[in-house]
């Protein structure tokens, strides 16, 4: 798709805010022993991303990720694209005007309400989260960056202008965007155990910077199709801000099972976005006609808006059998929240998994997934782990729609990585 590789030229790059990473796609926030990556989830879990043998446990890129989610309209995009192609043509007769007004009007008011393309990327910085075994407990440190893009329609009737020939419409793209730095301290140790059973608890603290942009782009005005104009205005208006937040988890775990709660960004920060349809008269060209574009939609959209990163509990549990080579585990959000670009995420996501301990066979798991509020999405997920050390991980969507006549699945991710243990 083309959205997204004009959006992941722009956005930044994966933190657990609105994208998982590594073998989390997989397996969501439970917690196991396939990747580092666990310890960035519930901060206990630091304890059981490492051996006990081992010192350091470290990402050599422990993930770097793509993913891509479209609303359930048919060919989105290429209507959009295909009616500002319409808007730029000065010969359309009045039996071809009608017609096209026709069409479009009948198309904008469901793509307004439902058609959408989501974009997000992600990836750790070389050798983070590293995880330090000590006397007192598992250090972590982690350094990721994320990005999120979201393109939607807001519409407005399409007329045919008789005596210039022209099509005309106050319709207009809607593009948020946000790109999330991260950096944190983790640590997590044992507090009680008695023989084959014992309670972690962990703490992260975390140091956010964010910078958030929003713009609607009028079509009557748009000189770009879809994809140039995301890559154009995906960081205008664009307004930066950082908090430092806190997280806190435990694990109750045993020779055979896990079970665990996290409470995630328990400070809420606020990160605000820039300010659309301000001082339009300031403004020139196709800038203030996107400035005033911006107003005609304010019953809809909010010109000042901030975003909060709001609280978190999730529940999780594996159980472990056949020596403790398999692994079948579930992670619940308890509450639902908003991403960057304002949409609604609960995730429920449950995994088999299986250990060869050996170098010459993968490691395999397998997953399912569903966003239990917003999109209702259900996804499957599939993972391998080559020589120990090696991640790849798929999500695939099981509702899908149809671009370019061919039937593709509404969601899709990507995550690769590569750790190490010393």
């Amino acid at each position: 798709m083309t959205l997204l590789a004009a959006t992941l030229s722009c956005a930044s790059f994966a933190a657990p805010t609105f994208r998982d990473a590594g073998p989390t796609l997989t397996d969501g926030a439970s917690s196991s022993h396939w990747t580092a990556l666990y310890a960035t989830r519930n901060p206990a879990g630091a304890e059981f991303s490492i051996s006990p043998e081992s010192k350091i446990r470290m990402g050599v890129l422990s993930s770097l990720g793509i993913g891509v989610e479209v609303g359930p309209v048919d060919d989105f995009v290429d209507e959009i694209d295909g009616l500002i192609e319409q808007l730029d043509r000065d010969d359309i007769s009045l039996a071809e005007g009608q017609a096209l007004v026709q069409r479009f009007n009948a198309l904008l008011g469901t793509m307004a309400r439902d058609g959408y393309a989501k974009v997000h990327a992600g990836a750790h910085v070389p050798f983070f989260p590293m995880l330090i075994r000590s006397k007192r407990g598992v250090v972590t440190l982690n350094a990721s960056f994320a990005g999120l893009a979201r393109l939607g329609l807001l519409d407005a009737p399409v007329t045919y202008n008789a005596l210039a020939g022209e099509l005309e419409t106050a319709s207009a793209v809607y593009v948020k965007g946000a790109t999330l730095g991260e950096v944190a301290l983790g640590f997590a140790r044992p507090v009680w155990s008695d023989r084959s059973r014992q309670l972690t608890v962990g703490t992260n603290v975390r140091y956010l910077q964010a910078a958030l942009s929003k713009q609607v782009v009028a079509l009557q005005t748009a000189d770009d199709d879809v994809e140039d104009i995301v890559k154009d205005t995906y960081d205008a208006n664009e307004h930066e801000s950082s908090h430092v937040t806190l997280d806190i988890g435990a694990i109750y775990s045993t020779d055979n099972y896990r079970i665990g709660l996290t409470l995630a960004n328990l400070t809420e920060p606020e990160f605000k976005y820039g300010t659309i349809g301000n001082d339009c008269h300031l403004l020139s060209g196709s800038a203030q006609h996107n400035c005033y574009a911006a107003r005609y939609f304010s019953d809809r959209l909010a010109l000042s808006e901030t975003w909060t990163l709001e609280r978190l509990a999730t529940v999780e549990g594996a159980w472990f059998f056949a020596d403790g080579r398999g692994t079948l585990s579930g992670a619940l959000d308890l509450n639902e929240v908003r991403d960057p670009v304002g949409d609604l995420n609960q995730s429920f996501a449950v995994s088999l998994g299986y250990k060869t301990l050996t170098r010459l066979l993968p490691d395999v798991r397998i997953g399912y997934r569903k966003n239990l509020a917003g999109t209702k999405l259900d996804t499957a997920t599939f993972g391998m782990t080559f020589f120990r050390r090696l991640h790849l991980d798929v999500a695939w969507g099981l509702k899908s729609t149809v671009i370019d006549d061919r039937s593709m699945p509404r969601n899709f991710a990507l995550n690769l990585g590569f750790e190490m243990t010393y």
